[in-house]
């Protein structure tokens, strides 16, 4: 029942075109996607939010989105889940941008969810929230709404993606810092259109933004955005575990899985030891059944995971398929994508291990 509630949503809001010609003209009818959103009720005002450690498509997702709807007359305003730091904090130092205000509370609220559909990665109180959208790059999570909702989402490398479709589509010229927002967001979840999730659309869009922002020199740029995501400056090994960190139900279980990459300052062998010796009090902090970490270098081209957690060992090593060893880390090739890698591995894993 759910996921045809999610499909019915879908259906309704998807923008179809019917061109209709003779020898002297061609007319075309779109269905309105403006009349679709505009025609919703909005109450006072919605907020559109990203999901907990919030990195760069979140954070940019909900900034960009509330500008597209503010264009449309709807009183909309960007929140965060929790604070930002780390690469999406140097991405608004350059634009000149301050980050949006946290949202302590969704309860009792209008909500945009981006760049995520679980409430176990949202903001505290969201089952309680009025959720009115969901524009999203990953699977159907466990949000579910009493009343009619446009959820809009593409198999892409990045919501900031979805959200530049969604200009071209309305006929709205990003202004030089909404492109450059948007940019970030896709250079940052696709790491510069290498990921096994980019698409063709994500490239076209890409150039797209490219053109109408102020970047002048993106490979430059993106350095500087990789350099910011693995600095560790002022951070205790707890912020550094949850500067990229999501929450799934997998198979009755309650999984953590953070993804944080080596640096030259980092290496992957400490950064593995002092996630481990932090790792069983979030675990039992965040109620959870198990822990994984990827820890990603990708000079050497392996991520390394430590685990925690009844049952965590075995089922790294049935969706792997390697042995942990000595300290408790597996360690593979390099994983590029929590999403379509890292989740989907896990899920086997536990699925065969049968706990």
């Amino acid at each position: 029942m759910k996921q045809f509630k999610i499909l019915f949503a879908y259906l309704l809001c998807i923008c179809l075109s019917v061109s209709c010609s003779d020898s002297d003209e061609t007319i075309v009818y779109s269905t309105p996607l403006r009349t679709v959103i505009t025609g919703m009720d909005y109450g006072d005002g919605v907020l559109v939010v990203g999901h907990k450690s919030p990195d760069c498509d979140a954070v940019l997702s909900a900034m960009t989105y509330a500008s597209l709807l503010q264009r449309m007359g709807i009183n909309a305003e960007a929140r965060v889940a929790g604070k930002v730091i780390c690469e999406p904090r140097y991405v608004l130092q350059e634009a000149g941008i301050e980050a949006p205000a946290i949202l302590d509370d969704a309860a009792g609220q209008n909500i945009i969810m981006t760049d995520h559909s679980e409430f176990a990665q949202a903001a505290n109180g969201m089952s309680s929230a009025r959720i009115l959208h969901i524009i999203d790059h990953h699977g159907t999570g466990s949000v579910t709404t009493a009343q009619p909702l446009f959820y809009y989402a593409l198999p892409v490398g990045s919501t900031c993606t979805i959200i530049a479709s969604m200009y071209e589509e309305l006929g709205e010229k990003p202004t030089a810092t909404e492109a450059r927002l948007m940019l970030s967001g896709i250079l940052s979840d696709t790491d510069n259109l290498t990921t096994t999730t980019t698409t063709a659309t994500d490239r076209r869009l890409y150039e797209w933004l490219l053109q109408q922002s102020d970047l002048s020199d993106v490979e430059t740029y993106y350095a500087a955005m990789r350099k910011a995501r693995t600095s560790f400056d002022g951070m205790t090994d707890e912020d550094i575990l949850f500067s990229d960190y999501k929450e799934y139900e997998i198979e009755g279980y309650k999984v953590g899985i953070g993804n944080v990459f080596a640096s030259d300052e980092l290496g992957v062998e400490e950064l593995c030891q002092r996630m481990r010796q932090i790792m069983p009090a979030v675990r039992t902090q965040q109620d959870l059944d198990m822990l994984f970490m990827m820890l990603g270098d990708r000079q050497a081209n392996v991520t390394h995971i430590p685990i925690c957690g009844d049952g965590a060992r075995e089922a790294a090593e049935a969706g792997f398929g390697a042995s942990a060893n000595s300290d408790g880390c597996i360690v593979t090739t390099y994983i590029s994508s929590r999403k379509a890698q890292f989740l989907p591995a896990i899920t086997e894993g536990i699925r065969k291990s049968n706990f």
